[in-house]
């Protein structure tokens, strides 16, 4: 039995705590399921709690929210001290890419830029991202989106790219019977509407057997093979 002090519900575990009864967990003296674990099987679970800690967000509740970040902490220290076991990186390693990340990409307070509002704040961050990168072409940008996102947001990502870098691909000049002037037939300019006419996209699909997720992501595929 690995020894732990217990503390009143009063008290506070620290981080360093938690970190501990991490490290207590992986060791030979664990929990078996936690020694098995790895970065791929935990693939799953990150996932997971990160959409639990949005649904928090988004029904408001502090408890759920407390619960479930605690959750999403929990999977970035297990991966961390699984690099630490591996010789891959530690836990500071993180903290310090994290950290140099918001000093190189914040110019407009860390640097000489400037930005008077959120969306010159956004847009130095993105340029101040590509020069990191060292991205010299759109395909590069495109090619470093997630291909494990949904596919709707790996989509919007991919559009908002292409727009920002001058991209090519329409898909007015790509079919001939109508569906890229989609656009020029419905004010797709508000969230009611865009709702609607996605909804009904995928409720045409399942109706024909046509899975909408798998198509759109191939879609987006052959959208960045063309940029």
């Amino acid at each position: 039995m690995i020894d732990v002090p217990k503390k009143a519900p009063g008290e506070k575990y620290s981080f360093e705590e938690l970190y501990d009864i991490i490290k207590k967990l992986r060791s030979p003296e664990g929990c078996p399921w936690d020694r098995e674990q790895t970065h791929y099987s935990l693939v799953k679970p990150m996932l997971e709690e990160a959409y639990e800690a949005v649904d928090a967000i988004e029904k408001e509740s502090t408890e759920k929210l407390t619960e479930e970040l605690g959750d999403v902490l929990l999977q970035v220290i297990f991966h961390s001290i699984i690099g630490e076991e591996e010789g891959e990186l530690s836990f500071n390693d993180v903290t310090d890419r994290c950290a140099r990340k918001m000093l190189s990409r914040h110019t407009h307070i860390f640097g000489d830029a400037h930005a008077e509002n959120s969306a010159e704040a956004l847009n130095n961050w993105d340029e101040a991202k590509l020069k990191e990168k060292g991205f010299k072409t759109l395909r590069e940008d495109l090619n470093d989106i997630p291909s494990c996102f949904p596919a709707l947001m790996r989509a919007g990502k991919a559009a908002k790219k292409i727009r920002k870098g001058d991209g090519v691909y329409s898909c007015e000049k790509k079919f001939a019977d109508g569906v890229g002037a989609l656009g020029a037939m419905i004010s797709l300019n508000n969230e009611e509407t865009v709702g609607a006419v996605l909804y009904e996209v995928c409720r045409i699909a399942e109706k024909n057997g046509v899975d909408p997720e798998l198509a759109l992501k191939r879609f987006t595929d052959k959208v960045i093979s063309e940029n």
